[in-house]
């Protein structure tokens, strides 16, 4: 009697990706409710260098990409203090619509931010936002990442109130 064995190896799949920030631009125009709520419609377009890595078998691949993204999204912010002071913290939140890869993906959109007056309805404005939607980078993956796309914005711009 003789025992045998035989074993097959799967090959060996993997796949990553790296999104650094890039330059972005941003338009943005609300309506205040009062002093605590506001709705803002916005649209923001920017270019993130992406790095993929795929191991398949014996295969190495590595490739960077500098796709574009643009994003439309309407937004609730809730202001932590009234439109009297000179600093507004604020934070927001609503859908985005967006558009990366040649690809239309729903979204949504949270920000944190802070108005500063500066003179005259003029003032300066920073946001850190993060955009999340299906991932059409990861569908370009073998085999796919299983994480959404998230995408981190640092935004510093001006802001005139009427």
């Amino acid at each position: 009697m003789s025992n045998s064995a035989s074993a097959t190896a799967q090959p060996l799949a993997a796949s990553n990706y790296d999104a650094k920030v890039g330059p972005a631009f941003n338009l943005a125009a609300g309506y205040h409710f009062n002093d605590w709520f506001s709705f803002q419609v916005g649209y923001i377009r920017n270019q993130n260098r992406v790095a993929s890595t795929q191991l398949s078998g014996g295969l190495f691949l590595q490739q960077e990409t500098t796709p574009r993204q643009q994003a439309v999204s309407g937004d609730l912010l809730v202001y932590f203090r009234p439109r009297t002071s000179s600093l507004r913290p604020y934070l927001s939140v609503g859908p985005a619509w967006v558009h990366v890869l040649s690809q239309n993906r729903s979204g949504l959109r949270v920000a944190v931010g802070m108005d500063v007056k500066i003179h005259s309805g003029w003032g300066f404005r920073y946001t850190f936002s993060e955009t999340m939607s299906a991932n059409p980078l990861s569908a370009a993956l073998h085999p796919p990442a299983q994480s959404r796309l998230m995408n981190f914005q640092n935004l510093f711009g001006v802001v005139k109130v009427f």
